[in-house]
C-alpha cells in the first residue's frame, strides 16, 4: 500500500508539469526578471548618492553617506601610476590625492601619514611652477620633505616640522623646480611642499645617499619659513590701520566691471547640477548667504564655503566708494566666478580645454579694456572662492584649470580662501561663516553673548577615529581626550598664520597654543595636560582677544551692512587693497609722524594749557570718591583728581594699536567737543594689559594721540587696570556692584561714567560706542532732564 502511494506521487508532478507548461512559461517570463529589476533599482539608488568617473582604463565610483561627511570610493584600473581624483565633501574644502595604491587602502595609509612627497618621475605634480626668484635655489639641494601644514575636519590643526620617515610618504611629483607644490588636505589650510629633483622611486633611497638628511631637512625648513615670512612682511606693509568704513572715498574709487553674464550670473544658474551630490541653489539664495537659521537669530544663515565670490560681489556693488567712471577709479574689480567655473567641471569627464575655455575668454575680454592694458592688471583684483591649487594645473594633469599660471594673471591680486604661500600676489581671506552681521549692534550683541557664556569645557575635539591607524594624530588625540573627564579642543593656527596676513595678527600666541604634532605622535606631550598648564589668566586673555579683536575681522556682513566701530573681513580686505594700489605704506606714515614729532609735542603742551593747576594730594582722606585720588599724567606730573569736583567724568583705558582705537578716539573727540563746556571731562589711561596694544612710552602715546586724533582731553600715565598691580583708582572704580561685568576690565576702551560727586554710576563694555552713551552724559551734566 505504501509502495503504491509512492508511485502515484511520482507521477503527479509529471502530469502537473505537462498540463501547466504554458502557465509556468508565462510565470517565468514575469518572475525571472524580478531579481534583475531589483538589482537595477538598487543600482539606481547607489547612483543617486554617488559619483562615477570613467576615464581611459579607470573606473572610479564614490558613494556618499548621510551619516558621514566623506565619500567612500572604489576604483579599478589597469594603468600603472593611475591618477585618481577623490572628491571629499567635508565642511570646508575638497581633497584630492594622487597615489598608486588602491583607494580603500589609500585612506588607511593617508591617515597613517601626513603626506610628505615621494620622488617619482611617473607621478603627478599638483602645483604649477611659480616665480622661481621667490624661492631659494637651495631648496633643490639634497631632496627631502620641506614643510607640512595640515588641518582636517577633526577640529584639530597641527603643524610641525615632520621627521624623516619614508613609510609615511605618499607620492608627489617632479617637474621644474623650485616651484612649490600645494595640496589641500583639509579645512582652511594648505599642505605645502617643494617640487624636488630626483630620479629615485623612494624617499628612503634619497635619504641613504645623504649622510646628514636630518640637518639638511631642518635647514630646508628654515629657508622655506624665511621665504614665506619675508613675503608676509611685504603683504602686511599694505595694511592700513585707519577705519575707512565711513564715506572717505576721495582717491579711493572702485570700478566694477560689467562682465558678460557667462562669467558670473550664468554660472550661478547652473547650481542644480554643479555638484553631483548636492543642489547648490539653496546656498545661493539670499545674496549667497543661504537659507536663514532662525533658531540662532536673524543674522545667521546656512552659508556654503564656496559662496565667497557671490558674497564679495554683492558687497562691492554696495560699497560707498564704487565709481561708474573708470577714469575716477584707483582699484578695479573683475567679478569672475572662477571658483564656480571650475567647481562645475570637477566631477565631470571633460577635457582640459573645456575647463580652461571660459577663463581664456575672460582674459581676451579684459585685454580689450583700457584700464587693464594701462597698468597690465596691477591695479586689478579677482576674488576666487576656491583654493589656489584648483587654478594651478600642470599640463600633464587633469585636475583644475591653469588660470593662475597664465602670464596675464601674475600682476593682479588674487583673493582666495587658501593662498599659495610662495605667491606674493595671492592673498588669503577668511572662508564665509554662518554669521553675517548688518550693524555694529549685531556684532556687539554676539560679543556679549560669547563673553558672558558659561564655558564648562576646557577644550573640545571633533573628529572621527581611525581604528586602522593607531599612530594617526586623530587616534592619539582621542585616546588622550577619553583618558580624562574633560572635553578638549586642540587649536593650532600656524598654517592660518601663513594664510591670512591681513586678518590674523602676526603674534599668534595672543589667541592660540601651538602643539607640535610629532611630539604628540611620539607621546612626548599630552595635549590635554599641555592645555591645562595654560593659566586661567592666559586663557581669559586669549578668549577676550578672540572675542573683541578677532571675531569681527573674520565674518562677512550682509550686502547692506554698515559698520562704524568695526571692520569685517570685507572692509579689511578692500581697505588694504586700496592701500596697496596707492602704494602708501604704513611705515611711511609713521616716519612722517616721527619727523613731525618734536613740533607736534610742543603743540600738545600748548593745547593742554587750559588744564587746571596741579595740587598736592590729601593723604588723610580715605578713598570715598574718585576725587580722593592723586595720579600722574603722561608728563610725570601729579594730578589731584579733586580738581574735577562738580564735573562729570568719563574714565576710559585706552590703547594705540587696538581694533577699537580709531572709532573710540573719533567719537570721544566728538563727545568732548560737544559737552566740555557743559562740565564733561574725559580721563584717558593708557594700558598695555590687553594684547600688548599700548607698548609705547608716554611720550610716544602723547605724540600718537595728538598728531593722529588731535585729542584735547588729558592723557595720564600708563597704568595697569587688572591684577594685584592695578592702579588704586581702577580698584575703586571696579569695586561697585557691576553684575555681569565681573571684577575685571574686559578689554581696551572699557568705560566708567562718574557723576559730579565722584561716584561711578554707569559702566560700559569696551565695544560700547562713546556716542551711544551720549544720553547718559546729557542727564549727568544737566542738559537733559534726569527723568526723561
Amino acid at each position: 500500500m505504501a509502495t503504491l502511494l509512492s508511485k502515484r506521487r511520482s507521477k503527479v508532478p509529471k502530469k502537473v508539469e505537462y498540463r501547466r507548461g504554458c502557465f509556468r512559461s508565462c510565470v517565468t517570463m514575469f518572475v525571472y526578471p524580478l531579481p534583475a529589476a531589483l538589482f537595477f533599482m538598487i543600482l539606481m539608488l547607489v547612483w543617486s548618492s554617488s559619483t562615477t568617473y570613467i576615464s581611459g582604463r579607470i573606473v572610479h565610483v564614490c558613494v556618499s553617506s548621510r551619516k558621514l561627511s566623506n565619500l567612500y570610493c572604489l576604483s579599478a584600473t589597469t594603468q600603472p601610476n593611475a591618477e585618481f581624483h577623490l572628491p571629499f565633501t567635508n565642511s570646508t574644502s575638497q581633497e584630492f590625492l594622487d597615489k598608486e595604491i588602491p583607494v580603500l587602502e589609500e585612506k588607511v595609509e593617508k591617515e597613517k601619514s601626513f603626506s610628505l612627497p615621494v620622488l617619482d618621475d611617473n607621478s603627478v605634480n599638483r602645483n604649477l611652477q611659480g616665480d622661481s626668484k621667490e624661492v631659494s635655489s637651495d631648496v633643490v639641494q639634497n631632496p627631502s620633505p620641506l614643510l607640512e601644514k595640515r588641518a582636517t575636519n577633526d577640529g584639530v590643526e597641527v603643524t610641525s616640522d615632520l621627521k624623516d620617515d619614508s613609510k609615511e610618504v605618499p607620492e608627489a611629483a617632479v617637474d621644474n623646480p623650485p616651484a612649490i607644490q600645494e595640496k589641500e588636505v583639509g579645512s582652511d589650510v594648505a599642505e605645502v611642499m617643494p617640487d624636488l629633483k630626483g630620479n629615485s622611486k623612494e624617499v628612503s633611497n634619497v635619504n641613504l645617499e645623504n649622510p646628514n638628511p636630518q640637518n639638511d631637512w631642518i635647514e630646508e625648513i628654515k629657508k622655506a619659513r624665511k621665504e614665506v615670512e619675508e613675503q608676509l612682511r611685504v603683504q602686511r606693509s599694505w595694511i592700513t590701520n585707519t577705519n575707512q568704513n565711513q564715506n572717505q572715498c576721495e582717491g579711493r574709487g572702485i570700478y566694477v566691471y560689467e562682465l558678460p553674464p557667462k562669467f558670473n550670473k550664468e554660472l550661478v544658474d547652473q547650481c542644480h547640477n554643479m555638484v553631483p551630490w548636492v543642489d547648490m541653489c539653496k546656498y545661493f539664495s539670499n545674496n549667497a548667504l543661504g537659507e536663514p537659521i532662525p533658531q540662532l537669530g536673524n543674522r545667521w544663515f546656512r552659508t556654503h564655503q564656496y559662496s565667497l565670490e557671490l558674497i564679495f560681489h554683492s558687497r562691492v556693488l554696495n560699497h560707498p566708494c564704487r565709481v561708474y567712471d573708470e577714469n575716477q577709479a584707483k582699484l578695479f574689480y573683475v567679478p569672475y566666478y572662477g571658483g564656480l567655473d571650475i567647481l562645475r567641471w570637477h566631477f565631470k569627464n571633460v577635457s582640459s580645454e573645456i575647463k580652461d575655455s571660459l577663463s581664456l575668454e575672460l582674459l581676451n575680454w579684459l585685454e580689450m579694456q583700457k584700464p587693464w592694458d594701462k597698468n597690465l592688471g596691477k591695479d586689478h583684483f579677482f576674488v576666487l572662492g576656491k583654493i589656489s591649487w584648483d587654478f594651478r594645473r600642470k599640463e600633464h594633469t587633469k585636475w583644475g584649470t591653469r588660470f593662475l599660471e597664465l602670464e596675464e594673471m601674475q600682476n593682479p591680486i588674487k583673493l582666495m580662501i587658501e593662498r599659495q604661500p610662495w605667491e606674493i600676489n595671492d592673498i588669503g581671506i577668511p572662508h564665509p561663516t554662518h554669521f553675517h552681521p548688518q550693524s555694529d549692534a549685531d556684532i556687539r550683541s554676539w560679543q556679549r553673548t560669547i563673553i558672558s557664556s558659561n564655558r564648562r569645557s576646557l577644550v573640545s575635539f571633533a573628529g572621527a577615529a581611525r581604528p586602522g591607524a593607531l599612530d594617526n594624530i586623530r587616534s592619539i588625540l582621542i585616546d588622550q581626550c577619553t583618558s580624562t573627564t574633560e572635553k578638549h579642543l586642540v587649536f593650532d593656527p600656524f598654517t592660518a598664520y601663513y594664510q591670512y596676513p591681513w586678518h590674523l595678527p602676526e603674534d599668534h600666541e595672543k589667541y592660540s597654543v601651538f602643539v607640535d604634532q610629532e611630539e604628540v605622535r611620539k607621546m612626548k606631550v599630552n595635549v590635554v595636560e599641555r592645555l591645562m598648564k595654560v593659566t586661567l589668566k592666559e586663557r581669559d586673555d586669549m578668549r577676550r582677544y578672540i572675542v573683541y579683536e578677532l571675531m569681527p575681522r573674520l565674518v562677512y556682513g550682509d550686502p547692506n551692512a554698515k559698520f562704524e566701530l568695526f571692520q569685517d573681513a570685507f572692509s579689511i580686505t578692500i581697505n588694504n587693497l586700496i592701500e596697496r594700489v596707492k602704494e602708501v605704506r604704513i611705515l611711511k606714515c609713521r616716519l612722517a609722524i616721527k619727523q613731525k614729532g618734536q613740533a607736534l609735542f610742543f603743540s600738545l603742551l600748548s593745547s593742554c594749557s587750559h588744564y587746571p593747576p596741579i595740587s598736592q594730594p590729601d593723604m588723610a582722606n580715605k578713598h570715598k570718591s574718585i576725587h580722593d585720588f592723586t595720579i600722574k599724567d603722561a608728563n610725570g606730573n601729579n594730578v589731584d583728581l579733586g580738581i574735577y569736583k562738580g564735573k562729570v567724568l568719563l574714565v576710559i583705558n585706552v590703547a594705540s594699536k587696538c581694533g577699537l582705537t580709531n572709532s573710540n578716539y573719533d567719537e570721544l573727540n566728538q563727545l568732548y567737543a560737544k559737552y566740555k563746556d557743559e562740565g564733561l571731562e574725559i580721563l584717558a589711561f593708557p594700558c598695555n594689559q590687553f594684547g600688548e596694544e599700548e607698548p609705547g612710552s608716554n611720550e610716544q602715546i602723547l605724540e600718537f594721540v595728538c598728531t593722529r586724533y588731535k585729542s584735547e582731553f588729558p592723557i595720564f600715565d600708563k597704568i595697569e587696570v587688572n591684577g594685584d598691580n592695578a592702579a588704586p583708582v581702577y580698584k575703586f572704580l571696579k569695586s561697585g556692584k557691576w553684575g555681569i561685568f565681573g571684577d575685571d576690565i574686559q578689554w581696551n576702551f572699557a568705560k566708567f561714567l562718574v557723576d559730579k560727586n565722584g561716584q561711578p554710576v554707569e559702566r560700559y563694555y569696551p565695544t560700547t560706542s562713546p556716542l551711544t552713551i551720549e544720553r547718559d552724559v546729557q542727564k549727568l551734566v544737566g542738559v537733559l532732564d534726569a527723568s526723561s
